[in-house]
């Protein structure tokens, strides 16, 4: 090859050379410069998102498979907190106002409420097809707004259950802050009952999905990049029977009261009605401030769960206990009679009255808890001390949590000498106490479930565990500790109860085919009328279940707590309802 070759080849290389150069200028200029927003845009719209993808709750059923709590699956429109940023009449959340005729000042205070605690606000929360298909055919003009679907709880029968399982509520950002990282802004969590005493097995484990998502927020991808697949919430099966939960809020009626009715082989609540009410399905859905607001400052207390939150003296269901710690301390004998009832007892320069004015006359410890007799118990109560009484009662559970479920489970108060002491002052308290302390009045106080307890404890000489509300997921069933009374001090006292529906102060829980045991009391209320109260337990020799009713306000435990509790042993017997006499009967005026 000769030099004029070699020029000629390298002349041609170095063109070939400048000419891809230039193209790759070229083209170089053409993405950045004059495509620039093309590709930006599509940057923009195609990128990876995670989604949270929460969990479904788990369902709760009744002791027979009845379903009680399901989860409805609607979709909110969501909008991003910038929403709220002020903006002119053509802002994504004015056009959305506008397009869905909603209130424009209730819907910013609604969301502003959000904002406090969240980054996703709910615009429309359940929202109709109609106003789904708004979202999703406008969607590119509508940048953060998406149509989310999730999970609400539905309560299927409303107020019925509502105390004893409860509800759900958003998370607070206290629980945020003290719970694990399970819980994120938005999801819900029990909030009372069973919902809250289940909560780890009712609320599952979230997943996690990697999508390609657009500007809009929107996926793209035919599938996820990667998933984290979902564990669903366990189901549930509580010991509470639809059944025999309706009767007894029939037998209830509109009137503020409550029940707790327990197997006492197993210590499971078969109902537990706390009146008046509310409805849960309210608190899963779109509860407004307002609505909260008058649910709390309600006078009637729905809310309240009377099952474990209620105190109130036993009055003479007490009386029992106080036969029993006479018993054992040789105080008294189960034939003694002591002096009679002329309609009271005086100590010290101040009269005690019993309930009888014209009095009961002479009566034997069997007579007086028939006839539940506050004379008898004034002269029984002061021939022991205070601390006997009080060890006799925290026996039975008073005093103490008496399940393991319900973290709001209040004690109630057995007053003992340290107890008065710390009250009064050391020598600054008299005996005096233990006349009202005798016959369940005074410091004493106790809730519906201790005193359902106490029944279950007296019908199985104290071998009932303690109350238990759900059956599976398996709970820890907690045994009690043997009662400190002779077998045959119990077996008087159940028979003297025996006595008492059959021919004394309980006459109104008498069923036609079955023997049933019980007691009456009505408990002082220096805030209104007296409340009534009654406990029991069937069938009286070989038992399966007891109850205990307080009627608030209600007079006396004879005419109004017993019938209440005579229809609920009507249906958990079977019983025609035709052919029970668990209806008010002639009972004396002023009977406990």
């Amino acid at each position: 090859m000769n030099g004029h070759d070699l020029t000629v080849r390298h002349a041609l290389l170095r063109t070939i050379i400048i000419v891809a150069f230039a193209i790759l200028v070229v083209n170089l200029f053409h993405l950045t410069v004059i495509r620039h927003s093309f590709y930006q845009d599509q940057a923009l719209e195609n990128r990876q998102d995670r989604f949270r993808v929460k969990a479904p709750r788990g369902r709760i059923y009744d002791r027979d498979g009845n379903l009680l709590v399901a989860n409805l699956y609607i979709a909110d429109i969501i909008v991003p907190r910038k929403c709220l940023t002020p903006a002119g009449p053509d802002s994504t959340l004015n056009r959305l106002i506008e397009w869905f005729g909603l209130d424009r000042y209730e819907t910013l205070d609604r969301l502003q409420q959000q904002a406090a605690r969240r980054d996703q606000l709910v615009l429309v929360p359940d929202a109709s097809p109609a106003r789904i298909f708004t979202v999703e055919e406008r969607g590119r003009d509508l940048p953060g707004v998406k149509v989310v679907t999730r999970s609400r709880r539905q309560y299927l029968f409303g107020p019925l259950f509502a105390h004893a399982i409860g509800y759900v509520g958003e998370v607070n950002q206290a629980e945020l802050d003290t719970t694990t990282s399970a819980y994120a802004q938005g999801d819900y969590v029990g909030k009372m009952g069973v919902e809250e005493a289940m909560e780890p097995a009712l609320r599952g484990i979230a997943g996690i999905k990697l999508e390609e998502v657009n500007a809009s927020g929107r996926i793209v991808g035919q599938k996820p990049i990667w998933v984290r697949d979902v564990v669903p919430g366990t189901d549930v099966e509580v010991t509470l029977s639809l059944r025999l939960q309706q009767r007894l809020a029939t037998a209830i009626g509109d009137r503020p009261a409550c029940a707790v009715a327990l197997d006492v082989r197993t210590g499971e609540v078969l109902a537990a009605y706390s009146n008046p009410s509310f409805d849960p399905n309210l608190m899963s859905g779109s509860l407004t401030t307002t609505q909260w607001n008058e649910l709390i400052s309600d006078p009637d207390k729905p809310l309240f769960n009377r099952i474990t939150q209620a105190t109130y003296p036993p009055a003479s269901l007490f009386k029992t206990i106080t036969s029993l710690a006479g018993l054992s301390g040789g105080h008294i004998s189960t034939t003694s009679s002591l002096e009679p009832c002329g309609g009271g007892w005086t100590y010290g320069n101040r009269y005690f009255r019993c309930w009888k004015k014209g009095g009961h006359g002479y009566l034997d410890h069997t007579g007086a808890m028939m006839n539940s007799c506050d004379t008898f118990y004034y002269q029984l109560g002061m021939r022991m001390q205070v601390d006997e009484l009080a060890a006799a009662a925290r026996a039975f559970g008073l005093g103490s949590r008496v399940t393991t479920e319900f973290g709001d489970e209040v004690k109630g108060n057995v007053p003992d000498a340290a107890w008065y002491d710390k009250r009064m002052g050391k020598g600054k308290w008299s005996r005096g106490v233990l006349m009202n302390t005798s016959i369940g009045q005074g410091e004493l106080l106790v809730t519906p479930i201790q005193m359902a307890v106490v029944a279950g404890r007296l019908a199985t000489s104290g071998t009932m565990p303690d109350p238990v509300f759900v059956r599976t997921p398996a709970p820890v069933r907690r045994q009690p500790r043997p009662l400190p009374f002779r077998a045959d001090h119990m077996s008087w006292v159940r028979e003297a109860m025996r006595r008492t529906v059959k021919d004394g102060t309980g006459r109104a829980a008498r069923l036609k085919t079955v023997e049933v045991a019980g007691k009456t009391g009505t408990a002082q209320n220096p805030h209104g009328d007296d409340h009534a109260w009654f406990m029991a337990f069937a069938p009286a020799t070989s038992p399966e279940v007891a109850i205990a009713v307080i009627m608030e306000n209600a007079g006396h435990g004879g005419s109004e707590a017993a019938p209440v509790a005579g229809a609920f042993l009507s249906a958990y017997f079977h019983e025609d309802e035709a052919d029970s006499v668990a209806v008010p009967v002639e009972i004396p005026e002023g009977a406990d």
